[in-house]
C-alpha cells in the first residue's frame, strides 16, 4: 500500500497570471501535471496568496477535525459492544 503526504506546490509565476502562486497537493507517484510539476492530486485550489493559502489549510484542518470526530465515535461505540458482548 502506497501511503501520501501533503507538500507545498509554489509557483514564482502561475502560468495562467504571472503571479506567484501555491496549493496543497498530494506527493505520491507522478500522475498529475500542474505548471511542469508533477503531482498526484492537488488538495487546494491555487492560491494567489499567503491570505488564500492559509484560509485553505484551516478548511482542510477543519475537514480533518471532522473526520477525527466521526472516527472516535465509530471507534468507541465498536468497543463498547466488544465489551457488552463479553
Amino acid at each position: 500500500m502506497e501511503i501520501s503526504s501533503l507538500d507545498l506546490l509554489y509557483l514564482e509565476s502561475d502560468p495562467g497570471t504571472n503571479q506567484p502562486s501555491a496549493c496543497v497537493y498530494l506527493k505520491a507517484s507522478a500522475v498529475q501535471d500542474y505548471a511542469g510539476i508533477k503531482a498526484e492530486k492537488l488538495v487546494t485550489a491555487p492560491c494567489l496568496s499567503f491570505i488564500e493559502l492559509d484560509a485553505e489549510i484551516r478548511r482542510l484542518h477543519a475537514e480533518l477535525d471532522e473526520i477525527r470526530s466521526r472516527a472516535k465515535k465509530k471507534f468507541y461505540k465498536a468497543e463498547g459492544a466488544t465489551v457488552g458482548a463479553s
